[in-house]
């Protein structure tokens, strides 16, 4: 269908935008049957009505066109019940004897990219069993007679196999026997052939395989494996489950122009005929199958030995291998840091970083020998930015941390992953802190993980609990490693700290790895051993406590209502971003309530160097009361200090003015950490209407005197919503204007040299140059425009790659059809530059211009994106240009084409808005009943808009007028 509709306040009758609009012959027809239906109705009214002497009856015509019907979608079929829990049959692996010939050469003919191998499996029977499961995946067993055989560790006796099939399905091996396994006894499994293709790197980076690169023009191959979490099985049949432990000697057959690693040291290389060696390797610890790691490459290396004498090497390619000093020192000294900090050595004779130059994990912990992607591990400080010498020392950080967390100690099952992941992404901050104190790690925790894991716990379709139930179905299991258990579960790690003291939690912590060296482990026995250590000192039941943050999903918003001078009262609840969104049913949960940490102090007594001087329990109930013995009557009020505790805070509206008050008069007051949580908090529950955004506005007003990072990243990050909200509004002027006036301190500050600074000040400055270009700095717009200006002349960009994006799209809003053009010719023969360009495209102002790009562009589900968040010009020539082309649209993208047009919802505050997306539904009633799913979720977030800007815009609309005076 095509609409050309003009159902707005353009003014005068007829009159049109620029760009031409009109009405379609279609969308004519349409307006006329209304006004028919209204005339008709109107003649029929006036036809019946009675006389003064007649009994008056309501005469009703109603032409109001029908809303597709509300659909109930179907709810997904439930799949068959797999648990798959190998323990349930009584056999745990104690060694695995592998042996593999890897085939990467041309000369190897057909056989070339292929494996073969042979295992024996050395088993402990604890329960009587006559069949034998074990995982394999896409691997070919020769399961002919005499190729599959048990036999009796001690005796050597054979135990009869009946049958050995791949049940593919469920990913197993299976072997039925002859007789019965008896208790107590070990048997040796063992299989003779067993062999599958290697994957190639461009499609599949899971189990074993291969790629190529470049060196001084010549082509090289390399191979290697990734296991985790459950891919073992796609190289060798295994116990490939995270509670199974052995150990594994490994031997590889391999061409001898490479050499082989693992994670143990060369045992023994044998020289074979026709270029071919073996390399068998030290037997290694007790550990699980996902931790086995093999590469055979011909990488050189660069070595040193740790203060606590362990050989640390480092693998690269040869014309790389020189921007691997850092990761070498980095390393090195985060080994030692962790060996003194958790009490126990590393254990493991050596430590291998290899650089893999196409490796789709950031790197992987296998023990011994970690994989990185190569732009992970590898720095030069002439080619790579500052933020990227953080990320490698914060991924070293991560990796070395799992030595202890999740290799020492692994989750008993995969709905645990968070005691893997959750203290690998905590404990990765530690050693970075350290190494190098001028880049506020602790500070940074809140918008590299904090942030990220509110935003997934407070949307109903992203929010998981920490300890879930999992499946053995692949997706399942792959599933977990998600937000949740990284950054949920680091935020989890970092919340004991609003409770329990730095002692009681490293004792607790060492005690915990102690007492579990080699083990699967569960939650519970983290918590037990958190509370003996806090045994004598806050005697907190640990596990009651974090039952109620680990077994349900979602976290609280506490408001703190001031009640009395020395009361306030307390309430929780479950918080949702969207004031519509409701918890999944999916999941148990435990009443959405929690025992909630208080930590708090106030501008008589400021006590944040003391978090836990002022601290009080809200347990598990919906309410309560502060007891604030102490305070005075006209003090500031602050509750869960640096936002230790994983949630959020809201007050009376005279607490929050008295924190701008003081915010203003000298904001150092407040530490770093508590003025973003301040911050982030009040915007971000403003948005489900907990709090008046002016209260948000005020706390805003002190920050151009702020020069934190971390601070301005997630007062930046705010902006978007604010900016939707206001961007056709008549106050969107003073809006820009005050947000220009904050960031130009700043800006003036920081100027466009990123040779400048550490990577505080380089992320800095990258946000505040986007942001004073987005907010019309007069400087910074012609800086911009004179950059884009010299490439369009000159041929060669300049323009720093930090800030592409935003020079790209200033230079196009404030110039013309010649600018826009430049953009769009060279983003057809410039792939790198492609994206950023065309979404500059959509920054121009001129509505002629953005009609054009939708009408030309080869993408125009994304151009219509591009053009509708920009300004206002841009989301009135998008929306006209969705109605007039939907029926295209439509036939071209099926359902996708309506989420386009939903997607406008986020935008739409106002009456009209929600007639327009009324309108638009009415005119396709035969839109599937997903769609028609999605229409009214929309539409409930538009009528949700609508209610924020009538409880906001007053209050907006003064404060503006009272801050930033246009005249």
């Amino acid at each position: 269908m095509n609409y050309r509709e003009e159902f707005n306040n353009l003014g005068e009758e007829g009159k049109k935008l620029p760009s031409g609009y009109f009405v379609t012959k279609k969308t004519a027809i349409c307006i006329s049957a209304f006004f028919i239906c209204v005339i008709i109705g109107v003649a029929t009214m006036f036809f019946l009505l009675p006389s003064p002497f007649q009994t008056c009856e309501e005469v009703v015509t109603d032409c109001t066109p029908e809303l597709p019907e509300e659909p109930v979608l179907p709810t997904s079929e439930p799949r068959e019940d797999f648990d798959e829990r190998l323990p349930g049959i009584g056999l745990y692996p104690e060694n695995y004897d592998i042996t593999l010939t890897i085939y990467l050469d041309e000369e190897d003919g057909e056989d070339r990219f292929t494996f073969v191998g042979s295992e024996t499996i050395y088993l402990r029977c604890d329960k009587e069993s006559d069949v034998i499961k074990m995982n394999s995946r896409f691997l070919n067993v020769n399961v002919d007679s005499g190729n599959v055989v048990v036999t009796e560790s001690d005796t050597g006796k054979e135990i009869g196999v009946h049958k050995a099939y791949l049940d593919e399905l469920h990913e197993l091996f299976v072997i039925e026997l002859s007789s019965t396994l008896q208790v107590d006894q070990t048997y040796n499994v063992e299989l003779k052939e067993f062999g599958a293709a290697i994957g190639n790197a461009d499609f599949d980076q899971y189990g074993m395989y291969y790629q190529s690169y470049d060196i001084y023009g010549q082509t090289r191959w390399m191979c290697n494996t990734k296991f985790t979490p459950n891919y073992a099985r796609e190289v060798f049949p295994s116990f490939d489950e995270p509670h199974f432990r052995s150990t594994f000697d490994l031997t590889l057959i391999h061409r001898d122009k490479r050499w082989a690693l693992s994670n143990m040291p060369v045992k023994e290389t044998t020289t074979l005929n026709d270029g071919w060696m073996t390399t068998s390797f030290d037997t290694t610890p007790n550990m699980v199958t996902y931790l086995l790691v093999l590469v055979l490459a011909d990488f050189p290396k660069i070595s040193t030995i740790t203060k606590n004498g362990y050989e640390l090497n480092v693998w690269a390619r040869e014309d790389h291998l020189y921007a691997a000093n850092y990761s070498l020192y980095a390393g090195s000294e985060t080994l030692t840091y962790f060996e003194e900090l958790l009490e126990m050595p590393y254990g493991l004779p050596k430590m291998d970083f290899v650089a893999v130059p196409d490796y789709a994990a950031g790197a992987t912990e296998f023990w011994g020998c970690v994989l990185y992607r190569e732009n992970r591990l590898l720095y030069d400080e002439n080619l790579n930015t500052p933020y990227d010498q953080q990320r490698v020392a914060a991924i070293i950080g991560h990796e070395l941390a799992h030595m202890w967390f999740g290799n020492y100690l692994t989750c008993d099952w995969w709905s645990e992953i968070w005691l893997n992941e959750g203290f690998a992404s905590f404990y990765e901050y530690l050693p970075v802190q350290y190494l190098h104190p001028e880049w506020k790690m602790a500070d940074q925790f809140m918008n590299l993980d904090l942030e990220s894991a509110f935003r997934v716990d407070s949307n109903s379709a992203t929010a998981r609990p920490l300890i879930r139930p999992v499946s053995g179905w692949r997706d399942e299991i792959t599933g977990v490693f998600d937000t949740t258990s990284y950054s949920g579960g680091a935020c989890t790690v970092r919340s004991l700290k609003s409770f329990l003291s730095d002692d009681v939690i490293h004792t607790g912590i060492v005690n915990y790895v102690k007492n579990n060296l080699f083990s699967a482990v569960v939650s519970d026995q983290l918590w037990s051993e958190l509370t003996l250590a806090d045994s004598g000192h806050g005697n907190t039941n640990v596990k009651l406590v974090m039952d109620t943050w680990t077994l349900q999903h979602g976290h609280p918003l506490v408001t703190v209502n001031r009640t009395a001078i020395d009361v306030a009262a307390l309430t929780q609840e479950h918080f949702m971003i969207d004031p519509n969104d409701e918890a999944t049913d999916e999941f148990d949960n435990l009443g959405y309530l929690w025992y909630v940490p208080l930590t708090f102090t106030y501008e008589s007594d400021v006590s944040f160097d003391d978090p836990l001087k002022h601290f009080q329990w809200l347990n598990k109930v919906k309410t309560g009361e502060l007891d604030l013995q102490g305070v005075n009557e006209n003090d500031w009020l602050v509750v869960n200090i640096n936002q230790m505790g994983f949630y959020r805070v809201n007050y009376d509206n005279e607490n929050w003015h008295r924190l701008s008050e003081a915010l203003k008069n000298d904001h150092t007051v407040f530490p770093a950490q508590t003025r973003t949580a301040l911050l982030d908090d009040c915007f971000k529950i403003s948005q489900p209407m907990y709090t008046d955004q002016v209260n948000c506005l005020r706390l805003s007003e002190y920050i151009h005197n702020e020069i934190e990072y971390p601070t301005w990243e997630l007062m930046i990050d705010n902006l978007p919503f604010l900016y939707r909200a206001m961007m056709r509004t008549a106050e969107f002027g003073e809006f820009e204007m005050y947000w220009r006036q904050k960031i130009t301190p700043l800006y003036e500050t920081l100027g466009w040299d990123f040779s400048q600074g550490d990577t505080l000040e380089y992320r800095l400055r990258t946000e505040v140059i986007n942001t004073a270009c987005r907010y019309g700095n007069e400087e910074c717009v012609g800086n911009a425009t004179k950059l884009y200006a010299e490439w369009m002349e000159t041929g060669n960009n300049p323009v720093p790659s930090e800030v592409k994006g935003v020079v790209y799209c200033t230079a196009i809003n404030n110039g013309g059809f010649k600018e826009w053009n430049f953009a769009n010719e060279e983003s057809k023969r410039n792939a790198a530059e492609a994206n950023n360009l065309m979404s500059a495209m959509g920054c121009s102002k001129e509505p002629w211009i953005l009609e054009r790009y939708l009408k030309d562009t080869l993408y125009p589900l994304t151009a219509i994106s591009e053009v509708r968040e920009k300004s206002a010009v841009g989301y009135s020539v998008a929306w006209s240009y969705v109605l007039e082309n939907f029926e295209y649209l439509n036939a071209t993208y099926g359902d996708t084409a309506y989420t386009y047009v939903w997607d406008f919802s986020a935008w739409m505050n106002t009456e009209f808005d929600l007639n327009q997306l009324l309108f638009f539904a009415s005119m396709n009633p035969d839109m599937s009943s997903y769609a028609a799913s999605d229409f009214y979720d929309n539409k409930l977030q538009v009528e949700t808009n609508i209610k924020w800007m009538q409880k906001n815009r007053a209050g907006i609309q003064q404060w503006l007028e009272e801050n930033v005076p246009l005249s």
